[in-house]
């Protein structure tokens, strides 16, 4: 990455025309801001009615702590653009803090499927290295969490290189961090994505009574749409594609269109969660069968789910799983010599 002292970051030529209202006294922002809010109240209060439900019926806390944090990056998603539509200046500041979060969720989702093969960590363990699976399980780990170390070091760099005015979001350059950010987040999100997906596919057989293929395609497509989305529109604004007109300026259409989308494609996620990440498994019904093994001491939430909160936001267990990765590479290597490695991997039955 270059300084910006040597080179200089180029200023978009684009010149907005004179703004008339785009409907009745409105102009495009104060449009886009009202839409925008309403999206962001709809999919926090559905989203936070099923973090609610979760909480107050928590069953399994081994998997429900995992869903309550997937189930809250529509929050963070919705609040997030919301606050860029009204803030353009600081959305550069905002949108990093996105991706952290949709890192430590995928985190989370592979975790969700390890407690789907086995609540237990050293059954797991012996059922992984049994099976076949435990090539996939590797891959998996390092994918999942090496996504937060990558995605909190890149905010970092974000943060310090819009500050300091060598991030430079309009040019390509590889003198600017903004080209730097973007690769490295790209292959970050496609190792993470791609590794999960195979452990899923190795896995399938065992966890399919569970139904994990629809959070998984519901959980895929935010990742996917935001990583696809954040692609186009860099690439647009820093090749200067994106044309003003006299009721949309380039900011609306470079910062407030792509937040829009996303507040609005928030509404779409929030309803689909509640039949995709819904509760009803983790109920108890006396006299019908479930697919869940209830009966862990009943619902261990708390008045009002609070303890269910408090272990969703207790991220200890992922911070666990990234410090075990090193391990994890050892043991790979000793196994590769021909020594006995046992791999132990992220523990997900704490809580």
């Amino acid at each position: 990455m270059g300084s910006s002292t040597n080179y200089t970051c180029p200023t978009s030529t684009v010149t907005d025309p004179a703004q008339s209202p785009i409907v009745g006294s409105l102009s495009f922002h104060q449009l886009i801001t009202i839409i925008s809010g309403a999206c962001t109240v709809f999919a926090c209060v559905l989203s936070f009615y099923l973090i609610f439900r979760h909480a107050t019926h928590y069953s399994l806390p081994k998997e429900q702590r995992h869903i309550i944090r997937i189930i809250f990056m529509i929050p963070v998603f919705a609040i997030l653009s919301f606050l860029s539509v009204i803030w353009y200046d600081g959305a550069e500041y905002l949108k990093p803090i996105e991706s952290a979060y949709e890192a430590f969720a995928l985190a989370s989702f592979f975790l969700l499927l390890c407690a789907y093969v086995q609540e237990d960590d050293n059954e797991r363990q012996t059922f992984l290295q049994t099976s076949g699976t435990m090539k996939q399980y590797t891959a998996a780990t390092i994918g999942s969490f090496q996504f937060p170390v990558v995605m909190i070091v890149l905010l970092v760099v974000t943060e310090i290189t819009q500050a300091t005015g060598s991030y430079c979001e309009t040019s390509n350059s590889i003198h600017f961090a903004h080209i730097w950010v973007t690769v490295l987040s790209a292959l970050s999100t496609v190792v993470a994505i791609s590794s999960v997906l195979r452990y899923y596919k190795a896995l399938k057989p065992t966890i399919k009574h569970r139904k994990p293929l629809s959070k998984l395609v519901g959980f895929k497509a935010i990742v996917f749409l935001n990583f696809v989305q954040t692609i186009i529109f860099s690439l647009l604004t820093s090749n200067n594609d994106l044309k003003p007109t006299n009721h949309i300026t380039y900011n609306d259409l470079s910062i407030g269109l792509p937040n829009l989308i996303l507040c609005l494609e928030m509404v779409i996620f929030s309803i689909a969660f509640l039949f995709i990440y819904r509760t009803q498994e983790y109920i108890f019904k006396a006299s019908a069968e479930s697919a869940v093994p209830l009966g862990h001491g009943g619902y261990q939430g708390g008045f009002m789910g609070f303890r269910a909160y408090g272990q969703a936001i207790n991220f200890l267990d992922i911070i666990q799983g990234i410090v075990s990765v090193p391990g994890l590479l050892m043991s790979k290597r000793t196994a590769k010599k021909g020594g006995k490695a046992w791999v132990t991997g992220p523990q997900v039955s704490r809580v």
